[in-house]
């Protein structure tokens, strides 16, 4: 057990979805269901913020939570896009409390979004797969480096470049594309995402391309973050209502309380965003063994120190509660 002990003053968690609270493309372990459960029980609102698209999870963690304490759950799905939240009997809401996406895109604009990805899938000749879990990828695709997984998740499209991201040299050279040394190795991502801002700019399209989690890599609403979507709830009285919350609830940084597990600046760290977004003094959990040395200076992002990491570190953590 770790020396981090729960604080029972919390009120809100923003928490991140893949590896924090279930693995990769996989539902949540039942244990952290029941942990889940339990703290929605006690008060504490989550409100569920991540790349991952909003059908991914629901179905991996919400819709295994009990219908009646769905209502204390929000989710922002693909880094915050829109923000969806359930009704008191644990069903969807009909729409999002927001979304860039119908704010930013028109019909046309999404249907050439889509056709200038399939583009870049061409030119680079790559290999498309649904999303599934990476062992089973593997198994299926064998370790080409143009193998990839693809999701389109509305605001969203996804590719996981799961055999290309941390090519050597010798790997890399095989490949007809040139491809930058980025610490030591190469990633395939890399002229990816340069390519295809060039086709969304060249076409007029709102959207950007960005790194994320370990190997993906995201085609997303220029503009969209964690830190706009958390800063957005955390200002809407309607929304915190929703959840049995006040303004004044979230008003002291003991009353919030972020479970991630990517905050080295040096590996891209993206949940350092939900830090952003609440200020230096909200305690951030980090489940995954990073440097300190990598965190933005000042923040109150805390290694969790106990046996385990990622997905089990929480559960870990949360069983611990009480003791």
């Amino acid at each position: 057990m770790g020396q981090i002990k729960w604080n029972d003053k919390v009120k809100l968690v923003l928490s991140d979805v893949d590896e924090t609270v279930a693995d990769l493309y996989l539902p949540a372990l039942p244990e952290m269901i029941s942990e889940l459960n339990k703290v929605l029980e006690s008060g504490v609102a989550i409100f569920l913020i991540s790349g991952h698209g909003l059908a991914g999870i629901q179905e991996r963690i919400t819709n295994h939570i009990k219908p009646e304490l769905r209502n204390k759950l929000l989710i922002g799905h693909c880094c915050g896009a829109e923000v969806w939240g359930f009704t008191k009997e644990g069903n969807l809401k009909d729409r999002p409390y927001y979304s860039k996406y119908e704010e930013k895109m028109s019909p046309a604009q999404k249907e050439k979004w889509r056709r200038v990805v399939e583009q870049v899938v061409r030119e680079f000749e790559l290999i498309k797969y649904p999303t599934m879990p990476v062992q089973k990828f593997k198994e299926k695709a064998g370790s080409s480096p143009l193998a990839v997984m693809y999701e389109d998740r509305g605001p969203q499209i996804t590719f996981e470049v799961v055999n290309g991201f941390d090519m050597t040299h010798e790997q890399a050279k095989d490949l007809e594309v040139m491809i930058p040394e980025t610490h030591g190795l190469y990633d395939l991502r890399i002229p990816i995402l340069e390519r295809a801002d060039v086709l969304f700019k060249e076409f007029g399209l709102p959207v950007v391309s960005r790194l994320a989690g370990v190997f993906a890599l995201d085609f997303g609403i220029e503009g969209v973050s964690k830190t706009l979507a958390v800063k957005k709830v955390l200002e809407e009285e309607e929304i915190l209502k929703s959840v049995g919350l006040s303004l004044d609830d979230v008003s002291e940084p003991e009353h919030l309380e972020i479970w991630a597990d990517k905050f080295s600046t040096t590996f891209g760290g993206f949940d350092r965003y939900l830090s952003m977004a609440v200020g230096s003094k909200v305690r951030a959990i980090d489940f995954r063994p990073e440097d300190p040395k990598e965190f933005m200076t000042g923040y109150n992002v805390q290694v969790w120190d106990g046996k385990k990491h990622l997905h089990e570190g929480l559960l870990e953590y949360l069983q611990s509660r009480g003791k």
